[in-house]
């Protein structure tokens, strides 16, 4: 019995301490949503920041939609890959950046379908494409970033299949078992304590997030006034040597479907949103983002393995003919003489050159 109190003495505690700090330092924003607070600054013609890790970026740009005119000349939808590119780059009058990280079928779908919703409708439409939009293990996994929006890509579904789409109810359930899940985490709190140690204190309510002004010094990364990200200075700082270590370390089998094809019904899917936006009247530019060199060098060592990056260059050059759309840009960096210091890391262009691959 004595024992038994003595575990309890000890484990309670901890329980408590684990507990207080996944919800309290929160550093996916899960339980301190600031998503929508943020989203009107932007539309205010704000760039803002958040002070953590990896804030509710779908959130944001849920309710960036929500926010945004009625029209609006150009739209960016993909994943990270095309997070940074931005109004200066596109040149038009009016520009939203809606790119969110690791973005795949459901992301897509459901941005298309909120803004039917809220009948909001874009001239054009940048749209990367990328291997996660083709990848089934990435869009149906259980651990899916996008669960949240999911009903609004279903709904979206609907409206490509011709139907008369049901209407959309916000997911509670999925809401509620989300932050049960993270309350106890322990790759949640991993994240917590790694936020806490870089901030060197927990994170105070009124420090969450805020507007980019004078006095900012570049330590976070934020969104400018046009959606689009800048990442944090230490980040931009950390050189070639850091991009070649991140490609030495790039988890290419996952990423790039190790010894898997272009998924069908995503194909199906692309092509049938491809028709949709273009008898709304919307023109659509399609987006490859190319790779650093040193992450391309290691894939086409082993390129018979990698099969979908070539099929999904060739799908997208084929809706291209079939649909006369424009492609901008190419997986592979050579061809447009890219090498390892135009990059962040294995993936990521750097923001001041993405403009290289728009016409203004």
């Amino acid at each position: 019995m004595g024992k038994r109190w003595v575990r309890l003495i000890v484990i309670v505690p901890l329980l408590v301490f684990f507990v207080f700090t996944n919800v309290y330092e929160d550093p996916a924003n899960i339980f301190h949503d600031n998503s929508k607070e943020m989203a009107e600054l932007l539309s205010k013609g704000y760039a803002t920041y958040n002070t953590s890790d990896n804030g509710n970026e779908r959130e944001i740009k849920h309710n960036m939609i929500m926010l945004m005119p009625d029209e609006v000349d150009c739209v960016a939808i993909g994943p990270s890959l095309i997070m940074t590119v931005n109004k200066d780059e596109v040149g038009t009058d009016s520009f939203i950046n809606l790119g969110v990280s690791g973005s795949d079928l459901y992301d897509v779908l459901a941005q298309f379908g909120l803004m039917k919703i809220y009948d909001k409708k874009p001239k054009k439409v940048i749209l990367c494409v990328d291997s996660y939009f083709f990848d089934e293990s990435f869009y149906n996994a259980k651990d899916a970033r996008n669960k949240g929006l999911k009903n609004y890509a279903e709904y979206m579904l609907e409206v490509l299949e011709g139907e008369n789409p049901k209407p959309v109810s916000y997911d509670y359930y999925n809401y509620i078992k989300t932050r049960i899940e993270q309350a106890f985490s322990i790759t949640y709190f991993q994240a917590a304590w790694k936020q806490i140690q870089k901030n060197g204190k927990y994170i105070v309510d009124n420090e969450r997030y805020g507007v980019v002004g004078a006095n900012f010094n570049g330590e976070y990364a934020y969104y400018d006034s046009d959606a689009s990200l800048v990442y944090e200075k230490d980040f931009q700082e950390k050189g070639v040597s850091f991009v070649k270590k991140e490609c030495a370390n790039y988890n290419i089998k996952k990423q790039f479907a190790y010894d898997k094809h272009i998924n069908k019904y995503s194909m199906e899917v692309f092509e049938k949103l491809i028709c949709y936006m273009q008898e709304q009247g919307i023109e659509v530019e399609l987006f490859l983002c190319p790779m650093s060199p040193s992450l391309w060098d290691r894939i086409d060592k082993d390129k018979s393995h990698y099969p979908i990056l070539d099929e999904i260059s060739g799908f997208a050059y084929d809706m291209s003919n079939k649909y006369n759309l424009k492609i901008i840009g190419t997986y592979n960096p050579y061809k447009i003489g890219m090498k390892d210091e135009d990059f962040y890391d294995a993936r990521h262009v750097r923001r001041e050159l993405m403009g290289k691959f728009f016409e203004l």
